[in-house]
Formats: C-alpha cells, structure tokens, sequence
C-alpha cells in the first residue's frame, strides 16, 4: 500500500490541507521520511497539523492535530480493539509482536489558527512489543486517531525516551538550537 493510501486509512486528512514539508531525518539509527500537513499551505508551529513518519513504505509514527475531536469515547475493551486494528494496517507482521501493557485518559492540546490553545481527552493505549520497544495508539472522541507510533525506545539510564520526537514542534525546534529542551519523559533533543 502506497504512503498517502496507508495514512488515509487511519486518518482523514482535511480538504484544505496541503503537504507542506518532506524531509528525510534519522529515527532510531534508520532513515526515515517526515511529511507535514496544514492549512492553506501554511506552516505553523503547533498549529492544527497531520505529521507523518514514515519508515520505507512502513507508517511508524502519525500525529493528527487538525481538529478537535467531538462525540464519545470508546469503552476501554472497543479502544483496545481499535488499536490493535491500527496497528495491523500499518504493519501486520510487526503487530504479532505487540502485547497491550495498559490504557490512560490523557489529555492532548494543539493552537487553533487564531492562537487559541484547546485541550481535549483522549485514551492512550499501550503496548509493548517483543523487541523492547514502546508502541501506542492515542484515540479522540469518535475514535479519531490522534496519535500512533510504533518502535519507541526508552534510555532508562536517563529516565526519557530516546527515540527522536519528529512529530513534535517544540522538541524539532529544541534540537535545531531555536527552543528550549524538553524535560523528561521527552527525548534529549
């Protein structure tokens, strides 16, 4: 399946939204492609966005902040559910190596386009897989996808993640020298 059918199947990209950034960065010691959606073609920090991490032709990682999300939440077993079935679209034989660990209500927050910040709850299912690595699936109202991610490392020794945050403005910006780092459990920019 190609990139931009594999991401419709777990996320509906706005009419008005335009890819607006391909870039090639390293996650995890391997290559990988990072495309970001917005508005009208404009970029804006943490603004409503889809960023997309793509690992070959494999989506390892989504975050979709273009709208707040509205209806009710999933019980817990139908959000397991759903999060396996995201997982297996976007990589069945990796999925086999999932193990559910737990579910946590979470709150996520993006800045609408006049600079308002909207905070929403989400259910953040868990999981671990036979490599090591930490894997979840984040669910809106409606069971929108907001975020999905696949092979996350953790550095005990520093008690943070450790797999590069491509998908996260303030954590680009820190790593590019134009922000502040971001405190732990984030990763070391």
């Amino acid at each position: 399946m190609k990139r931009q059918e594999l991401l419709k199947e777990l996320v509906t990209i706005p009419d008005d939204y335009q890819l607006i950034d391909e870039r090639n960065e390293i996650r995890n010691k391997q290559e990988v492609t990072i495309w970001r959606f917005q508005k009208d073609g404009r970029y804006e920090l943490n603004g409503p966005r889809i960023i997309a991490v793509f690992l070959k032709d494999t989506l390892i990682s989504v975050k979709n902040m273009s709208t707040i999300p509205s209806g009710k939440m999933s019980s817990p077993d139908r959000a397991r559910e759903i999060a396996e079935t995201i997982f297996a679209k976007s990589n069945r034989s990796y999925a086999r190596g999932l193990s559910f660990l737990r579910m946590e209500r979470q709150q996520r927050q993006f800045l609408d386009e006049d600079g308002r910040n909207h905070q929403f709850p989400v259910l953040w299912i868990k999981f671990g897989h036979s490599n090591g690595s930490y894997n979840w699936v984040t669910l809106g109202a409606n069971n929108q996808v907001i975020e999905m991610e696949i092979d996350s490392r953790w550095d005990y020794f520093h008690g943070r993640r450790k797999t590069e945050m491509w998908d996260n403005d303030d954590w680009v910006l820190a790593r590019e020298g134009n922000g502040p780092q971001l405190a732990s459990p984030n990763a070391l920019a």
